[in-house]
């Protein structure tokens, strides 16, 4: 009896140690293996992308300073005129008129200058007259200017806002978009135009006049137009908090016309960067945070990283550093701090 009690202490000895050894091996987590690799540093040209709007270098509402009737208009839409072109005539009543007065006021200062040389009358009096006749001369050429129009610049007559018949008042021609003041005939030069965008305000540290510039036009089939950034406006809308920037581009044969929607690629001077490979990139669930993993000491480390550029399967990133080990494989099995077994 002594014997079997002995033996079934030993078997429950042994039973023990076996499910000892066995919770400890199961106990012990896998160690993930993991394909890494060194973080690279490149050249990149970086581009800036924005959309645009087509217009006329140069845009005018051609009308008078004074209402009046619109006698004739000389040129037709789409006609091209040069600087200093008759464009409209305008009724001369007014100025007939005022030929009359000036006329009879010339005459009175011719007779008081004589009775002033007789010393007939004082001084004053020629002075009164005189002042008279001066203002009479100003008013008939102030209105002989305002029955006439004529072309500031070389253009093209894009739009009649009135017809012959008319009363021209200086009312705004409301057109959104292009200039709103007051016009009988709309001018616009159109060889050159200029292409403008808005540019935000985290990006405009980085828009300087002169960068290269490539702007595709939808209704030219994808015709690419390369030209270089005018100006950027020194000042941000309060509304949009985006600067207007501007582009001057060869017109000569009138393919790109105002209204016309514009893509706009900004070439920004080379720089280099840290790339890594774009499997290497994972996201923090919930938040917008992207993260790689560096390997220091066998050891996996979640470092937050920012998109610089993308080129090709390799991005640009800010937050890790040259010669860094990161994993590029089997990120998935990987948590913050964990030992991983590298496979190169």
């Amino acid at each position: 009896m002594k014997i079997k009690l002995i033996s079934i202490a030993l078997i429950l000895a042994l039973v023990g140690c076996s499910n000892d050894k066995q919770n400890k091996e199961q106990s012990i987590p896998d160690i993930p293996v993991v394909k890494v690799s060194k973080v690279e540093v490149m050249s990149y040209s970086p581009t800036l992308s924005f959309t645009g709007t087509v217009f006329a270098n140069r845009e005018a509402n051609l009308g008078a300073a004074l209402p009046g009737k619109v006698e004739k208009i000389l040129f037709a839409e789409g006609n091209k005129v040069r600087k200093g072109d008759l464009i409209v005539e305008l009724a001369d009543e007014m100025l007939t008129q005022a030929q009359v007065e000036n006329q009879a006021l010339r005459k009175d200062y011719e007779r008081v200058k004589r009775l002033r040389e007789k010393e007939s009358i004082s001084q004053i009096e020629l002075d009164h007259i005189k002042a008279k006749l001066e203002a009479s001369d100003a008013k008939t050429e102030m209105i002989r200017k305002n029955t006439r129009v004529y072309a500031p610049f070389s253009g093209t007559i894009v739009e009649r806002m009135m017809e012959e018949g008319e009363i021209f008042f200086i009312n705004p021609g409301l057109e959104p978009g292009y200039s709103i003041r007051s016009g009988i005939v709309r001018l616009m030069q159109l060889d050159p135009v200029k292409v403008e965008f808005e540019v935000n305000e985290k990006d405009l540290h980085l828009v300087k006049p002169g960068l290269e510039a490539e702007i595709i036009v939808d209704s030219q089939m994808g015709t690419t137009f390369n030209a270089k950034v005018t100006s950027v406006k020194p000042m941000l809308s309060t509304l949009t908090r985006t600067a207007t920037a501007k582009i001057i581009l060869s017109n000569p044969k009138v393919e790109l016309k105002p209204g016309m929607f514009a893509r706009i690629d900004i070439s920004l001077p080379q720089q280099e960067s840290v790339f890594v490979p774009l499997s290497s990139i994972g996201r923090l669930q919930g938040t917008g945070e992207e993260f790689i993993y560096i390997i220091e000491d066998g050891v996996a480390k979640r470092r937050v990283v920012t998109r610089l550029y993308t080129k090709g399967d390799m991005v640009a990133v800010a937050g890790v550093e040259q010669h860094q080990q990161i994993i590029i494989e089997g990120k998935a099995k990987v948590m913050d701090g964990q030992k991983v077994e590298v496979r190169r």
